[in-house]
């Protein structure tokens, strides 16, 4: 096995086959360098996965026509297998003994006078341009960018020109990188007579509340200082944490029937709606809810009850009848009850 010679043959036959497109060449060498690495064997078994993707083929109606075309071109021999157990091989043809074109002996040309090439012309020796001697510098003046603050300086390049000593490196001149305002305004202007600082805060010392604040910025007496140290005041009490109902003021049934005393809600059946918050779950994890305000969660449970026209109420309320008379109520059974908001 000539590689050379078989990868040459290989080219010739593709290239002049007027048939074959980019499939048939990628797929060929793909085939190839597959074979190559397994080291010639007489068989190459195909992973057609790997064999497309190195192909650079995605279609796999179009790997399998093209596989066909190069077998019908006798560059390899597939034999597809039927089992799913056993890869489907295949055969390449071994082209290192197929009659190539030579390739031209490349000419070499020499340009020594009075020497000819290989074909009897003489070649002329190549012409060179003339380039006249650079003379010495003069004491010009040549601009050049400096470095410091990006201002524009001059560089004197002299030899016998008396002149100034240049900059020495470091050193910077009266005004050098300020403009003209900055200049001609030489001292800063004083800061303004209205300017606050901050005052530094000493290391360890503790923070102060925006109340302490603003009872040090104004006096003790001022409304605004009082009003927001109330207001702050009001808002560190109102904030309740959440709590279950167990644990909340209200869950001592005196409590509960105290905190609706001289309402109208004392004329629902307060003990009815207590045992329903009581018993009342979250229907995702089953654990008991926690409110900061229960009486307004309560509240909540006999509004949504009075707006469906089914609140319980009390067993010495009457409800009105349609006649203008009283009667008693007997309450609706508790079994079955679901809250449509809160359950």
């Amino acid at each position: 096995m000539n590689y050379i010679q078989h990868t040459r043959a290989a080219h010739q036959r593709l290239s002049g086959n007027a048939a074959a497109t980019p499939h048939h060449v990628s797929l060929y060498w793909a085939l190839f360098f597959a074979w190559n690495a397994g080291f010639f064997e007489p068989g190459l078994a195909l992973d057609h996965a790997a064999i497309m993707q190195a192909a650079h083929i995605g279609n796999e109606r179009t790997y399998r026509a093209t596989l066909r075309d190069l077998e019908a071109w006798a560059l390899l021999t597939y034999q597809p297998s039927h089992s799913r157990h056993q890869p489907s091989r295949c055969y390449l043809t071994d082209l290192s003994g197929a009659d190539v074109p030579a390739v031209k002996t490349p000419t070499m040309g020499k340009s020594a006078p009075g020497k000819s090439s290989l074909s009897g012309a003489e070649v002329p020796e190549p012409l060179g341009a003339v380039v006249p001697p650079v003379g010495s510098l003069s004491g010009a003046v040549v601009p050049e960018h400096s470095l410091y603050d990006k201002t524009g300086s001059t560089k004197t390049i002299h030899q016998n020109s008396p002149a100034a000593a240049p900059k020495k490196i470091g050193e910077r001149f009266p005004g050098e990188g300020l403009s003209e305002a900055q200049v001609l305004d030489a001292e800063p202007p004083p800061p303004s007579a209205g300017s606050k600082k901050t005052p530094r805060i000493k290391r360890g010392a503790p923070k102060k509340t925006r109340v302490e604040h603003l009872n040090e910025e104004e006096p003790a007496g001022s409304g605004r200082a009082a009003t927001t140290a109330r207001g702050a005041t009001a808002r560190r009490r109102e904030a309740l944490p959440d709590v279950p109902f167990t644990q909340s003021a209200i869950y001592d049934f005196a409590a509960f029937t105290a905190a609706f005393e001289g309402t109208d809600y004392a004329l629902a059946d307060l003990r009815h709606y207590h045992q329903l918050v009581d018993t009342w779950r979250d229907k995702k994890t089953g654990l008991p809810p926690t409110r900061q305000d229960w009486i307004a969660t309560a509240k909540r449970f006999m509004l949504n009850d009075a707006n469906d026209n089914r609140l319980k109420l009390a067993p010495h309320v009457q409800r009105p009848a349609a006649d203008g008379t009283g009667q008693p109520n007997a309450g609706i059974p508790s079994t079955g009850y679901r809250s449509r908001r809160y359950d």
